[in-house]
């Protein structure tokens, strides 16, 4: 009779050994815990007419178990019986059991039933029938818990997002767009400007208080720290805004040594103080500036009063004066403004060059760019320096410009 052997590879959690320690990976919710399993080598010597199938993990590979951050598998040590269970006669051919789907931790192998060693028959007797097979259990034990679900998949990462467009110039907000204004100091003079067919929608004087006598908007001005200007502000303000002013202004010329005078840093802090209490109650100016490219005026000191603000300041448009700019000079002027500190602009002061004719033909494709083109209605309001003697009036009526400005067209 002959003999053969073969090696039954049996994966098992031997107890207080060969376990490593979890290595935890997060992903996407999702931690993975690597376990590495101890093999056991034992060497099983069978009859040529015995049959035993064995079932379980590749003696060669290792198990990965998944588990979720919010539960853990169950580790429940199995029970299962060494002595075989009689079998039918064997079939030509056993065929392996299907690899269970049940994920099992730490499963102790069963152990085969001991196996006498073979004598070898007397050669004058007959070999005796086979003694029914031992056939060593083909299923495992079940698990207690229930089979853990399969991670979520990992989703594919999202596209990265398109550069963003360059910003569009910040339109005025509806219902905030005043227009053309007067600026005053004799207020018996306005009437002239606002006959019928007049654009004019709003006045200032550079005061703090109304005394235009036309029911328009009033804008007062809180000009400078000069004479008792701060100390009255409050309430001039607040009576202002109380008698319908939609708007107040702050600082006129703070970058003008011959104006309000004062020190980006200086106005951040008197902004602050004078300005911030009416935010709600009214739209708020920035100081006004002029468009000088000295490094300590016009946009560059605008640019440091907002860096000194360091956004505590209420401005809701930026307040701006311009002289001897010919008409592109100025139409571009505004657009830089406005894509620099992003908001609606005022202009609260402004002059032209020429002949009376030549001002009156510049002033018309200046307010027809700013009333009727889209790309400058982030221009809220405007107003020519101003209706006075000489300048809008001429003996007592409004000058060639004058009209222009205030009616439009050949007025």
């Amino acid at each position: 009779m002959h003999f053969n052997s073969f090696l039954a590879l049996a994966a098992a959690g031997l107890v207080g050994q060969a376990v490593a320690g979890p290595h935890h990976h997060h992903h996407n919710g999702v931690r993975h815990v690597h376990e590495k399993r101890a093999l056991v080598t034992e060497l099983v010597t069978v009859t040529n007419w015995v049959t035993v199938t064995v079932t379980g993990h590749s003696p060669t590979g290792t198990r990965r178990q998944h588990y979720t951050n919010t539960r853990k598998a169950k580790k429940v040590r199995p029970t299962a019986s060494s002595q075989a269970a009689p079998a039918p006669p064997p079939p030509a051919s056993v065929a392996p059991a299907p690899e269970p789907t049940t994920v099992i931790t730490r499963v102790r192998p069963v152990d085969p039933a001991p196996t006498a060693a073979p004598a070898e028959p007397p050669k004058s007797e007959p070999a005796p029938p086979p003694p029914a097979p031992i056939v060593v259990p083909s299923q495992p034990p079940a698990v207690a818990d229930t089979p853990e679900p399969a991670p979520a998949p990992i989703p594919a990462p999202a596209p990265a997002p398109a550069p963003a467009p360059a910003p569009a110039p910040a339109p005025a907000p509806k219902g905030q767009r005043l227009g053309a204004g007067l600026s005053y100091n004799n207020p018996s003079l306005l009437s002239k400007f606002l006959g019928s067919g007049s654009k004019i929608g709003w006045t200032y004087n550079w005061g703090q208080r109304d005394d235009s006598g036309t029911g328009l908007p009033f804008i007062p001005t809180l000009w400078g720290l000069k004479l008792d200007f701060p100390q009255v502000w409050p309430n001039n303000a607040q009576r202002a805004i109380d008698n319908g002013s939609p708007c107040l202004f702050s600082f006129n010329e703070p970058d003008h040594a011959a104006q309000a005078n004062l020190s980006p840093e200086l106005a951040a802090a008197k902004h602050k103080e004078l300005m911030n209490p009416f935010q709600g109650k009214a739209r708020i100016g920035s100081p006004s500036i002029t468009n000088s490219g000295a490094s300590h005026q016009g946009i560059e000191w605008m640019k440091q009063f907002f860096a000194a603000c360091n956004g505590g300041c209420a401005v809701d448009f930026v307040n701006i004066h311009i002289y001897g700019f010919n008409v592109e000079q100025f139409l571009a002027h505004l657009v830089k403004v406005n894509e620099l500190f992003k908001k609606p602009v005022w202009i609260t002061e402004f002059g032209l060059d020429g002949s009376d004719e030549q001002i009156a033909e510049q002033l018309k494709t200046i307010t027809d760019a700013i009333d009727n083109d889209p790309k400058y209605a982030f221009v809220e309001a405007y107003a020519y320096f101003m209706v006075e003697e000489g300048i809008m009036v001429k003996g007592n009526q409004p000058s060639r410009y004058g009209r222009t400005f205030a009616y439009g067209g050949e007025n």
